[in-house]
């Protein structure tokens, strides 16, 4: 007889058939329960288990139009973990949106291992992963998928851990799932994701690490992110992951992206770069030429010197360009008007902004907007 107290999981039913009644006891580590009911008078006849992964499993989630690079910066390290290390490793499951097929953006077909509703069934019955990864599309915009949401809601609901790459954060901001929590997302949306959601702490880093909802901007930082979960399993499994992948340097999540435009300057000094940064973080609220050299540390001339010789322009006008391509992707990512658009850029009107859109882009940003909104529709 099982000493029940040693047991993790242990389950009792009672069951009816044919007019016999009987007791089952079920205990092991791993043993999972499925109630199957009479369809006559709803009644449990009957309960199935089976012994699951001794470790778990992680699903990953995929959209249509996932990346491919970051799918694979997912699957690669796990996969070498399950053969290096079976004994840790937990099972890896595909699993499709919508359908068991799924096309990446670069056209990769993808069999899945299921679909998204055998996932939430499995979670509603107390089978959750150790966690849910949702991989979507790296670049994104405000959107609203009845399916993907309910996935999530079901997840959080059951305590499932989540993480989402590209696409999939846009669902949970818009969701109301990320409100006052830290996120990130690819630079080249952070903009728009910024000013749509002024409620969630957004951050321009790698990944955001976290036990319930974690996020990453994917593409090769979803390797960084998939080596720190790793990590956290057998640091030493991790540091044998990474020299396999020729990862010499797994990169922390608090790390900037690198294309990030404060970060974007590489190999100039310092002081340049700085400044920069300065303007970045001041689109809003433009600084003068003034003000920045003070916070530098250096004079108005040496400023001017340093943005000629390295960026062949002056500080205002690397500013001005630097603000009209944040409006730029405000324009094109989100249904913000015009006005908005130019006080969040650092413009006293629309017709100034206007102007300089012009004179970057050859087009005003009404005109940019339409064109995008006729090409989507085409």
């Amino acid at each position: 007889m099982p000493n029940l107290n040693q047991c993790s999981v242990v389950a009792i039913s009672s069951f009816w058939m044919r007019g016999a009644s009987g007791l089952v006891l079920l205990t092991g580590p791993s043993a999972v329960l499925e109630e199957i009911t009479c369809k006559t008078d709803g009644r449990i006849i009957w309960t199935m288990f089976h012994f699951a992964d001794p470790n778990g499993y992680v699903a990953v989630v995929l959209m249509e139009g996932f990346s491919t690079l970051s799918l694979g910066a997912i699957v690669e390290p796990f996969s070498y973990l399950s053969q290096t290390h079976p004994e840790i490793a937990p099972k890896l499951t595909l699993v499709g949106l919508r359908g068991q097929q799924v096309q990446s953006q670069s056209g990769v077909m993808v069999n899945c291992d299921e679909e998204s509703e055998a996932l939430i069934e499995r979670l509603k019955h107390g089978r959750a992963p150790v966690r849910v990864i949702v991989c979507g599309p790296a670049h994104a915009g405000p959107f609203y998928d009845r399916c993907l949401s309910s996935l999530l809601r079901v997840a959080i609901r059951y305590g499932a851990s989540i993480c989402t790459l590209g696409a999939a954060t846009w669902q949970m901001a818009e969701t109301g799932l990320l409100k006052t929590r830290a996120t990130t997302v690819h630079w080249s949306s952070f903009a728009a994701f910024s000013e749509r959601y002024s409620d969630v702490d957004t951050r321009e880093t790698l990944y955001v690490p976290s036990e319930m909802i974690a996020s990453c901007a994917g593409e090769t930082a979803a390797l960084d992110m998939a080596l720190d979960l790793i990590a956290s399993i057998s640091p030493t499994a991790a540091e044998q992951t990474a020299n396999h992948l020729l990862v010499a340097f797994p990169r922390v999540g608090k790390t900037s992206q690198p294309g990030a435009r404060g970060n974007r300057l590489r190999g100039v000094p310092s002081l340049l770069a700085d400044a920069v940064r300065l303007m970045v973080n001041h689109i809003e609220d433009p600084l003068n030429t003034a003000a920045i050299s003070a916070h530098c540390g250096v004079s108005v001339r040496q400023l001017e010197r340093l943005f000629q010789r390295h960026l062949c322009a002056s500080p205002m006008q690397y500013y001005t360009q630097l603000r009209v391509q944040h409006a730029h992707d405000l324009v094109l990512q989100t249904d913000m008007s015009l006005l908005d658009v130019a006080v969040a850029s650092g413009f006293s009107s629309t017709g100034l902004l206007s102007k300089k859109f012009k004179k970057n882009f050859g087009l005003t940003p009404s005109q940019m907007r339409n064109r995008a909104q006729v090409g989507a529709t085409v």
